[in-house]
């Protein structure tokens, strides 16, 4: 039997054993590896774990540019520098958080601004716990500072001191401030805390932070939705409102976001409406943390050094580039190009079906769209393609690699048919003429402009909020104070922070301007205050001395332009122009006044400015040759005459005899404007209208169908096509969007009435003679804008041939090589008779150059031969009539037609073709100078 020693020796020597000490080795080896990655390092190793991740980082495409039809940019890209958040980054101050703490409050107290206590202790002394007698409460608000639970039983005194040595706050301090930097610190998380600090830093140098949050950004909030029910219930669900909450009012709503964003709530309201702003930036984003959203753009170089300079306090903040969009002279064209903005929830779900080639999203839910104007109808070709980096990112969110770049793709580029010059040229003489007609109508007055006080001039601008009643009880000094304090004195208890009370505060100060307790010369001052006009300090102390009267300084302003018409309130303040060509359909000019400045509303939207535009009365947001419509007035007659030349009613020689009050049409008798001044005597249809009869129309149209013969109807059916071969029945085609224009008929007549009663009789639906003679002159229920009369006037001068409008010319890629090119589209082709256009032709000349022509002397001396037409329509009886003018030039070969309409501005200046001639005249060249007079000063040598 062997010995254990020998058993021993044998399993030393054996194979197995070896393999099993090879085994026992390696797990030893194992355990120790394992034991120094999980047990020594695992928590470093797992930090690393978690955070060597890929992310990807948009790259965002340059917008295609937009041009005039010579290259001249209407919207262009600029970079500049931006402030930006990371929110990858974690934000940590657990080793400096009462310093952070410290700086965000001398920021706020320095600004003169201060911190709301909101903590449960009493203001009393000794100080008291605000729980009513609940324990419970007192002790779990005190476990939620900190205190341990031996301290629970504290008084309230003792905890002020426990917090304030806590948070390390000063003895410098006033016992409110303390309270009030401690609510802070208790309520703000150090993300929030940062963003603060952000704000104060970006406020303190004068930037603007970037706002998407669609609430005005100053007290009273008011919702951006433009009335829309749907958009804002939309809108509060994205940022998880529900039931109740569906139908908060503007200022609920922000209070909601406050909590809902974690933000303190005793901060000044202004920097919880900022914190408000970046929050929701930062929550459009809460999926996609690796893509930095912006706070502020276009900084100044001081703003990016402090930002340099201070980043340990402001950790996850960047300076990067952005491309800004920019409109060179957006007043003039902001109808046309309109802006872009981020998009909504609602228009994300519209645009996520758009897919690149390997079926990702060509939008994210943070881009930016087109929202009105060429930058939506062209949406999806000024788009670019962003690019996008995948990076590999550290536990801080900090890059460590860039792993693959994919460049962006520009967007293309749009030429628009619109002459930036004509335009110009367009709108200025469009502000300019309304000016005159308001001069004469504060000054000599004429049998067509009712005089205007300089009282009734200031009761308008309050009306109209160009005297701002919300300034007058914000101020604290001038003018304004004076007046507030008149205000008060009859309703001490109204605030500027109300709604309902500023227009208390109007009513006050309309009322005190008719009793003499408000005086022109104070609300003078009070323009110069609220920034309305200026001057420098010897031209207001002129005002304050009553050396310059009231009215002087307001016709001064009104002629160098420093006050505009729109601003006064008064009539005629808004207007609109519209320049085609003839032979192609092609918009030169699309003008609307007033406008607004489109670059307030891209990149950092202005809401208060938004709100302002609104709210102002002369309603600058209307894109007006589009869509404001207007009877026609005389302008039509063009069209009554070629019905009536080309079914035979009349011919080029046929004479009516003028006998004024036209009788056969039945009572009421239409009058021919001419009434009690005589009669036109027998004309034909050029001298027609050359005068502008309306009794030679009356028969026209009495002609072309009446009750006696039982064909009533077929006179306005007959009027009806002819408008239609003019394209007054429907859409121009320009492509930014119109209103449909209203054409007299007997079955639109019997539409509206039976709207308005469903229970009218035939008697009153009924289509009469009386209906058809007024709408062959422009009257009746005939509507259509400055832009449906340009196509009218195109139509007319190039023969019949109706052309579709249109203001997009062409799309060219980033490369310059052309993507598409808009043709022309003929709609449809009428074959008139010659003789039958001339005899019109010559009526439109004779009325520019005639020696009765209604328009002969705002056309004497004119160098261009126009054939023109002016029109009036009354739209009420205590404002004057509505001026238009129609016509088209040169009149032996024509090119452009030109529309202009004034509402409301019917006068002794005649705008409307005075306007016109002015258009024209820039067309023909006749104002072009040589900017290069290079060989001028040759030949002065």
């Amino acid at each position: 039997m062997k010995s254990f020693f020998e058993r021993l020796s044998e399993l030393f020597k054996s194979r197995i054993f070896i393999v099993f000490c090879g085994v026992l080795v390696l797990f030893v080896i194992l355990v120790f590896r394992l034991f120094y990655l999980q047990i020594l390092n695992g928590e470093k190793y797992q930090q690393e774990l978690k955070t060597s991740i890929m992310n990807e980082v948009s790259i965002p495409a340059s917008r295609g540019c937009i041009y005039d039809r010579y290259g001249r940019p209407l919207a262009v890209n600029q970079v500049a520098f931006s402030v930006k958040i990371d929110d990858s980054i974690n934000v940590d101050f657990a080793d400096s958080r009462n310093n952070v703490i410290d700086i965000v409050a001398k920021q706020i107290f320095a600004q003169g601004l201060t911190l709301e206590n909101t903590l449960p202790i009493s203001d009393t002394n000794p100080p008291e716990f605000l729980f009513d007698g609940d324990k419970k409460a007192e002790k779990e608000w005190k476990e939620s500072i900190g205190l341990s639970k031996s301290n629970l039983d504290i008084s309230a005194s003792e905890t002020l001191e426990f917090l304030y040595d806590k948070y390390d706050i000063s003895s410098s301090y006033t016992e409110s401030q303390k309270r009030g930097i401690v609510s802070l610190a208790i309520e703000s998380s150090d993300r929030n805390l940062m963003l603060i600090n952000l704000i104060n830093t970006l406020r303190e140098n004068g930037e603007e932070i970037v706002n998407d949050v669609p609430i005005s950004q100053s007290e009273p909030y008011t919702f951006m939705f433009d009335g829309n029910e749907k958009k804002e219930e939309t809108w509060k669900k994205e940022v998880g409102m529900e039931d109740d909450e569906l139908k908060y009012s503007a200022d609920e709503t922000m209070d909601y976001l406050v909590d809902y964003f974690g933000i303190a709530k005793g901060l000044p309201e202004t920097i919880k409406r900022d914190m408000v702003s970046l929050r929701y930036s930062l929550y459009l984003i809460r999926y996609k943390k690796s893509q930095p959203v912006t706070a502020a753009m276009d900084i100044s170089d001081k703003t990016i050094a402090v930002i340099e300079e201070n980043q340990d306090t402001l950790p996850g903040i960047v300076i990067d580039t952005d491309s800004l969009r920019v409109y060179p002279d957006g007043e003039y064209f902001a109808h046309i190009i309109g802006y872009i903005r981020s998009m909504s929830a609602e228009e994300y779900d519209e645009y996520s079906q758009y897919k690149t080639a390997d079926g990702s999203n060509v939008y994210s839910m943070n881009d930016v769209i087109g929202k009105i104007g060429i930058e939506k109808v062209e949406e999806l070709n000024l788009n670019g393609q962003d690019g996008e980096i995948l990076v590999e990112v550290d536990s801080l969110g900090r890059r460590i690699n860039t792993i693959e770049t994919k460049q962006p793709v520009s967007g293309k580029n749009v030429f628009l048919t619109i002459d930036k010059n004509l335009q110009m040229v367009a709108y200025n003489a469009l502000e300019k003429y309304l000016a005159d007609v308001q001069i004469v109508r504060l000054t000599t007055g004429s049998s067509k402009d009712k005089t205007v006080s300089t009282t009734e001039l200031f009761i308008t601008m309050v009306e109209s909020n160009n005297i701002s009643a919300k300034e007058i009880l914000s101020s604290t000094e001038g003018e304004q104070k004076a007046v507030k304090d008149i205000i008060l004195a009859e309703n001490p208890a109204l605030s500027a922070e109300n709604s309902e009370d500023i227009e208390t505060a109007k009513t006050i100060i309309i009322n005190d301007i008719e009793k003499g307790l408000i005086s022109v010369r104070q609300l003078t001052l009070i323009l110069f205050e609220q920034g309305v006009i200026t001057g420098d300090e010897d031209y207001i102390n002129s005002v304050r001395s009553g050396s310059k009267s009231a009215l002087t300084v307001v016709l001064e302003k009104l002629r160098s332009g420093d006050l505009k018409p729109y601003e006064t309130g008064l009539d005629p303040c808004t207007g609109s122009v519209v320049v085609s060509k003839v032979d192609s359909g092609e918009t030169l000019a699309l003008v609307t006044y007033p406008s607004y400045d489109n670059n307030r509303l891209v990149n950092t939207f202005d809401n208060d400015y938004y709100n302002s535009l609104l709210q102002d009365p002369s309603t600058p947001l209307v894109n007006r040759p589009l869509s404001e419509k207007k009877a026609p007035g005389s302008t039509l007659k063009m069209v009554t005459s070629l019905a009536g030349l080309e079914t035979g009613v009349i011919s080029p020689n046929t004479t009516i005899y003028d006998q004024v009050s036209f009788t056969k049409a039945g009572w009421p008798y239409a009058k021919c404007w001419i009434s009690g001044s005589g009669s036109h005597g027998a004309i034909n249809v050029s001298h027609a209208l050359e005068v502008s009869c309306n009794y030679f129309f009356y028969e026209t149209m009495y002609r072309m169908g009446n009750a006696q013969d039982n064909t009533t109807l077929n006179s306005i059916k007959t009027l009806n096509e002819y408008m239609t071969i003019f394209g007054l029945n429907t859409y121009t085609g320009i492509e930014i969007g119109e209103t449909t224009p209203n054409m007299a008929s007997a079955e639109y007549k019997e539409r509206t009435i039976k709207s308005q009663n469903p229970d009218a009789s035939s008697s009153q639906t009924r289509w009469t003679d009386g209906d058809s003679i007024r709408a062959g002159i422009g009257q009746s229920v005939n509507n259509f804008t400055a832009a449906n009369m340009a196509k009218y006037i195109a139509t007319l001068a190039n023969g019949g041939t109706l052309y579709k409008m249109h203001i997009i010319d062409k799309v060219d890629n980033p490369d310059g090589t052309t993507f598409k090119e808009v043709e022309e589209v003929v709609e449809n082709v009428h074959e008139f008779k010659q003789e039958n256009l001339d005899a019109v032709y010559e009526g439109m000349l004779l009325v520019t150059q005639g020696s009765k022509g209604t328009l002969r002397n705002a056309f004497r001396d004119f160098p261009i031969d126009v054939a023109g037409k002016s029109g009036t329509a009354q739209q009420s009886s205590l404002r004057s009539d509505h001026t238009l003018f129609v016509g088209f030039a040169p009149y032996e070969d024509p090119q452009i037609s030109v529309a202009v309409m004034v509402p409301f501005g019917d006068s002794s200046v005649s705008p409307a073709p005075a306007i016109a001639k002015e258009v024209i005249a820039e067309y023909m060249g006749l104002n072009y100078q040589p900017e290069n007079d290079y060989m001028e000063n040759i030949l002065a040598e």
